[in-house]
């Protein structure tokens, strides 16, 4: 047959959650009743207000047409006022932010306006897989750090080999961290400022759980380093903020070259994000706040039931203090996967081999609080029946 895709089609492997979604098929297919604690996607509804803010805006003739490449002027300016009023960073809404079509893409094009073939890219083991992902489809190396439990989870910048820190092009940071739920200190990010001055590596931080944390101890932005804009940009997202992972808008702030390079690729392969999208994301940045409030305390409540069942279980836990993920050690003798087929096949419980992520992930697996609250609370009483056995 004369049908051939490109090499980087058959060379990439299966996503991580696609292949997690057969197996949770198969297994209800079987007539398992699964808690799927597996993917990270919101369970609890966007905002009234702000859905009521997309039926309004979905009938104004201005939102039916293009929209701006890089985005509505009001979006902008609200994002800026949000970055301002969080994490005291002052942005150009004109020339250091553009609206994504959820950060997602914007990771993904970013590095088709950073990186050439041949070019190192820098990330973190485990972590999220576009950005590897991104990187190869760019014809560009990927340099793992580890991210190891004793340091915090925080990657070793010291430990870059001078070589391959003098070739890389990029360095992604992902705080709070998928799938560690680590979150980053002000004394970490001044060391990737100064590591990026350092060597010219562009730093990268997707803060996409900036907004999604406990004990009143809000993480800290990149963007707010002395220096920060001079070597990158972070990413942020209002899916996880909103639930509004569907709706798919977020955006790119930071360094005004960076932020050019992806406008240029995005004005070369998508349209913007709807109009009425757009309006109703202004809603969420001004009047929404009470609602992530409220959020904060359902996770940390499911957070509580979860770590108490798997501590009870004799499980390993590792507390978060972000994030909507709850990262355990696997029971002794067992590898990630296997765990999670264990757990699946056990209990009907669907959680995340963090090895998935990375070969660092191996010895953790990740469970995710979006799931109801009684979902929650019978996954409790699955993993405590389980460690009786």
């Amino acid at each position: 047959m004369f049908i051939r895709l490109a090499k980087r089609i058959s060379e990439t492997g299966e996503y991580l959650f696609a292949a997690l979604d057969r197996k949770k098929r198969d297994a209800i297919k079987r007539g398992v009743d699964v808690v799927n604690l597996g993917v990270g996607d919101p369970d609890l509804p966007t905002p009234e207000l702000v859905i009521e803010s997309l039926r309004r805006a979905a009938g104004e003739p201005g939102n039916h047409q293009y929209p701006s490449y890089q985005g509505k002027e009001e979006l902008r300016r609200a994002i800026s006022e949000y970055m301002s009023r969080r994490f005291h960073v002052s942005l150009d809404p004109d020339k250091e932010i553009v609206v994504l079509i959820g950060s997602k893409e914007g990771i993904a094009h970013l590095s088709w306006a950073m990186l050439d073939p041949g070019d190192i890219a820098l990330l973190g083991d485990p972590a999220y897989p576009v950005y590897g992902g991104a990187a190869f489809f760019c014809g560009a190396h990927v340099h793992r750090l580890p991210l190891k439990r004793e340091r915090g989870f925080l990657p070793d910048l010291g430990s870059v080999p001078e070589d391959v820190a003098k070739k890389a092009k990029v360095l992604w940071l992902n705080y709070p961290n998928n799938p560690t739920a680590a979150t980053a200190t002000r004394e970490f990010f001044e060391q990737a400022v100064d590591f990026g001055k350092k060597n010219e590596v562009i730093i990268i931080n997707d803060a996409s759980y900036a907004e999604i944390y406990y004990d009143g101890k809000p993480p800290v932005s990149f963007l707010e380093i002395p220096g920060a804009k001079d070597v990158g940009l972070e990413f942020h997202s209002l899916s996880k903020t909103f639930n509004m992972t569907g709706w798919r808008v977020g955006w790119a702030a930071g360094n005004e070259t960076l932020i050019d390079g992806l406008g240029r690729i995005k004005t070369n392969v998508d349209s913007g994000v709807f109009g009425a999208v757009q309006d109703a994301a202004v809603t969420a940045l001004k009047e929404g706040w009470s609602s992530v409030e409220e959020l904060r305390k359902i996770y940390a409540a499911r957070r509580d039931i979860l770590c108490k069942a798997l501590q009870d279980g004799g499980w390993d836990v590792l507390v978060p203090k972000a994030t909507f993920f709850v990262l355990a050690s696997v029971p002794k003798g067992m590898a990630g996967m296997e765990t999670a087929e264990w757990l699946l096949n056990e209990c009907g419980i669907v959680c995340t081999p963090a090895a998935g992520m990375g070969k660092g992930g191996e010895g953790f697996v990740r469970f995710s609080l979006t799931a109801p609250d009684e979902r929650i609370e019978e996954a409790a009483r699955r993993l405590r029946a389980l460690s009786e056995k």
